[in-house]
């Protein structure tokens, strides 16, 4: 966890803000979008003779975390790009490179205020009562909103965007290898490449690459913790340091994944709706086909970036790189994945 100076805080704020008499109030540290060190504060200071009061998000890139090498300005130009587009999305202010303020690069956003609903794979295993949402009604809403959030960035024009900044990985089998590339890489990193079931599980997805024709913007972990809620509505969509250019399929098989079900027997998507239900509304929503032949390589790809995260969060816990008791949970579930892998494979 990293701790900033609140006076170098205040300067820094006071001349960014254009700002007089700023005072800061209580700062918290986020627990979701926690892979980046969030962090919510309050601000109240004059300008041109008026009092403002505002609250800020700030995201850090960590000393050590999940998901390295971090890239704050890469998410911070996904976000500003979105708003524009018209996609809910918090509002960005600015991206500060200079490590000099707090430690490590940021950018500042907006608060969105509401509820984010933080899921518990293991009272889902455990208690077949467990419902993340219990209002029928507002289930139902979320579900819409949910799919129509999804097919939204799927089919916004990247391009025309300003996203070219983001690697297109081209036609063809592109699309699959870059991902299984860059979560081997991740996994060589935590020294876990060549365990033999890691090393069979990366020759499979190798050996199995799917085509892709469609090139679009995915999210990368879109699932309940990752969206904002207010009135029964989704109202902001958080976490974009995965979002990437790609096969649709690969977000929507994440999506269905198994750490996001709701309890046996029901097994929504996301705790929101049954699988085939969630297959018609994207699909109209979207209008992309989803091809189910490519849902089992994308579900062990899947699985096999779970893995890799939980091998990160297990080495960046026992080096005492990062403390934080999440990552030693985290670091718990890599052998979870094989499993499922292994499961899928077979």
């Amino acid at each position: 966890m990293t701790f900033f100076c609140r006076d170098k805080l205040k300067a820094y704020l006071s001349k960014k803000l254009d700002a007089e008499e700023l005072s800061i109030g209580s700062t918290t540290r986020r627990i979701e979008g926690w892979s980046m060190e969030t962090f919510s504060l309050g601000v109240s200071y004059f300008k041109d003779g008026k009092r403002i009061e505002k609250d800020l998000i700030i995201r850090m890139e960590p000393r050590s975390g999940l998901l390295e090498p971090y890239d704050a300005l890469m998410e911070y130009k996904v976000l500003y790009q979105l708003h524009r587009a018209g996609l809910r999305v918090p509002e960005p202010y600015w991206y500060e490179p200079d490590p000099a303020v707090l430690g490590a690069p940021f950018y500042a956003m907006e608060r969105v205020l509401g509820k984010v609903h933080q899921w518990s794979v293991f009272r889902a295993a455990l208690d077949s009562s467990f419902r993340l949402i219990p209002d029928d009604e507002e289930r139902l809403k979320l579900a819409q909103d949910f799919v129509d959030n999804i097919a939204m960035i799927h089919i916004l024009d990247w391009q025309a965007w300003g996203l070219n900044f983001l690697k297109n990985p081209g036609p063809g089998t592109q699309s699959a290898l870059s991902q299984v590339e860059l979560w081997e890489s991740v996994i060589e990193r935590t020294g876990a490449r060549n365990k033999p079931v890691v090393a069979y599980a990366t020759n499979w997805l190798k050996d199995h690459l799917v085509e892709n024709d469609q090139v679009r913007l995915l999210h990368g972990d879109y699932r309940p913790g990752n969206f904002v809620i207010r009135e029964k509505r989704i109202v902001a969509i958080l976490d974009w340091e995965m979002a990437h250019l790609g096969d649709p399929i690969e977000d929507v098989s994440y999506i269905l994944g198994s750490p996001w079900r709701s309890a046996w027997p029901r097994k929504w998507v996301c705790h929101l709706l049954p699988e085939e239900d969630f297959f018609s509304l994207y699909e109209e929503k979207s209008g992309i086909r989803i091809d189910r032949d490519k849902l089992k390589f994308y579900n062990v790809l899947a699985e096999y970036k779970l893995m890799a995260v939980g091998f990160s969060a297990a080495r960046i816990f026992s080096t005492q790189d990062n403390p934080d008791l999440r990552t030693g949970v985290i670091g718990t579930n890599p052998y979870v994945a094989l499993f499922n892998i292994m499961r899928a494979i077979n």
